[in-house]
């Protein structure tokens, strides 16, 4: 089935959760305010949505189901990425789920310990001279990004590979309070390399649920151009 014919039919699905988020901390979240009414647009260039997260923030969960409506919405043409940044407290503690690329984009994007979680970004540009977004404002990012129908010139572009695993059994503080031992992560990052060869299959890795992406960024300005994901080779590295 053709890119197109996948995408036509993911846009029949004309709701998304939204997620209303205070500017600081994290709050309960009225069922009547996730909803809200979205026409696709249909393009042909994938777009990258960074959704920054944290096992300790009790919202993240309520995000992750929004980031997951979208990447269901836009299908092929839209790639979720979950990034844990050992920078930010919500990613601390007993257990870890971050990576040095994750924290490496974190903080290039003003990220800082005292930044409130989740967050996200499209593409990572600049929108309204921030980088992160509340999860309120994801939805009309990806909306906005998907006018973009031209795959751009890649011919001077910056190249690096992206590992991420799918459904990671781990731990979620969640929104009524409860602490949920047997949580998916879901779209987690594992590792980032400028160089295919040195990306690190980690040892508790599920490798039937890896994916590379490869991003395409602009050396100007290090906006993602486009994104490629692809199972894994397993004989490049173990």
């Amino acid at each position: 089935m053709s890119m197109g014919t996948q995408t036509r039919r993911s846009m029949r699905k004309l709701f998304l959760y939204m997620v209303i988020l205070a500017l600081c901390g994290c709050e309960v979240i009225k069922e009547e305010d996730r909803l809200i009414h979205m026409d696709a647009v249909e393009g042909e260039r994938v777009h990258v949505l960074l959704e920054f997260t944290g096992f300790r923030c009790v919202n993240c969960p309520t995000a992750a189901e929004l980031a997951n409506a979208l990447s269901e919405q836009y299908d092929e043409q839209l790639v979720v990425v979950a990034l844990h940044p050992a920078s930010n407290p919500f990613t601390q503690g007993k257990y870890d789920y971050t990576c040095p690329g994750a924290d490496s984009i974190y903080t290039w994007m003003g990220g800082t310990a005292s930044t409130s979680f989740p967050k996200g970004n499209v593409d990572m540009r600049l929108m309204e001279g921030e980088y992160l977004h509340d999860a309120s404002e994801w939805a009309t990012m990806v909306y906005e990004a998907m006018k973009e129908t031209t795959v751009p010139s890649l011919a001077n572009a910056e190249v690096s590979y992206w590992l991420a695993e799918d459904s990671v059994l781990g731990v979620q503080a969640m929104p009524d309070g409860s602490v949920n031992m047997h949580y998916y992560h879901r779209h987690m990052l594992r590792d980032i390399q400028t160089n295919k060869a040195d990306i690190a299959i980690p040892s508790d890795a599920d490798t039937a649920r890896l994916s590379l992406l490869t991003i395409y960024t602009d050396k100007s300005d290090n906006h993602i151009l486009n994104a490629y994901e692809t199972t894994i080779d397993f004989g490049l590295n173990h």
